[in-house]
């Protein structure tokens, strides 16, 4: 068996052993390294069976190229399945952490890749670890709404946009339980510092949605602060989740602002994302939050926080 070579034993993350998080759901667990190795964050891919093994395993997210021999596979086989056993693999997003094992994955099990249309187009490709992921296309374009019989039951497909514009769940009703991939961010993960937003107003659409569904669990695909694993599970604590994710996104820009403000209105893109990740109790550099403040530059223009016109790398107050 090929090992993952961030194979992390006691948060078994990378080790090809599923974790039952509720019958017949199984979360496997990968790395986000080499790029962005923060023990805390790591990716959670779902394995949907059916205990009677009369329907086939259907997974949720790829992962990486990797996931596909040290992760995904050896999943299967603990449970019983041969690899071409497995029927689809549905993507949340369209993301590369979500994606990019779609195309080894589907060469290893003749599986189907199945997205939400709205995402559908960004399944392009890319590197990952020295390796290429070409651009594909996937075998079906999900709708929200549609229900889809998985594993001996059915999931409904929800609208979840606002990370991306095509980010989908899977909901199902009878167990109430909802599948979100990296839809509801709640305070961001130990990697980000900051939640990734395509469309705020469409992010507090898909926290309304959620919450109307009254879910008995979540299930995103990492852990998500304040919590610490995969699975929120209870009325008071997905209410928890819920108002982080509306508080996060409501105070974003007096966050930057007074971390600006802190830095005598001026800083570099590194020491912004510094201070605001300082500023939010984390106790170490967030990898990806230099990068998040930068997607974040036109909407914080607009929204006043920033002066207008300064080139990247560089951030003063208005």
């Amino acid at each position: 068996m090929t090992t993952n070579p961030y194979r992390d034993e006691p948060r078994n993350v990378g080790t090809g052993r599923p974790i039952e998080v509720l019958p017949g759901i199984y979360e496997l667990r990968e790395s986000l390294a080499p790029g962005l190795n923060v023990p805390a964050c790591w990716l959670s891919l779902y394995l949907l069976v059916d205990p009677t093994h009369e329907t086939p395993p259907v997974l949720i997210d790829s992962g990486w190229p990797r996931s596909v021999p040290t992760v995904i596979l050896p999943a299967l086989a603990s449970l019983g399945y041969s690899a071409d056993a497995l029927m689809a693999v549905i993507n949340t997003h369209n993301h590369g952490d979500h994606t990019f094992g779609n195309v080894a994955l589907r060469d290893a099990t003749g599986c189907e890749v199945w997205i939400g249309e709205a995402d559908a187009d960004g399944l392009k490709g890319g590197e990952f670890d020295g390796e290429i992921v070409p651009p594909h296309t996937a075998d079906r374009k999900l709708l929200p709404g549609e229900e889809l019989d998985l594993a001996g039951q059915v999931w409904e497909v929800v609208s979840l946009a606002g990370h991306s514009a095509g980010s989908i769940g899977l909901y199902n009703r009878d167990r109430k339980i909802l599948i979100c991939g990296d839809a509801l961010q709640a305070q961001a993960t130990a990697v980000q510092g900051i939640a990734i937003l395509h469309d705020r107003d469409a992010y507090r659409e898909t926290v309304a949605r959620v919450s109307a569904l009254q879910p008995a669990h979540l299930l995103p695909a990492h852990p998500y602060n304040p919590f610490t694993t995969c699975h929120i599970a209870g009325a008071p604590d997905i209410a928890y989740y819920l108002g982080a994710c509306l508080e996060h996104v409501n105070t974003y820009e007096m966050e930057v602002a007074e971390a600006l403000h802190a830095l005598e209105g001026e800083a570099t893109t590194e020491t912004l994302a510094e201070r605001l990740c300082q500023d939010r109790g984390y106790d170490h550099a967030c990898p990806l939050a230099p990068r998040i403040l930068e997607l974040d530059r036109l909407f914080l223009e607009r929204a006043g926080v920033i002066r207008s016109g300064d080139p990247a790398g560089t951030w003063h107050m208005p």
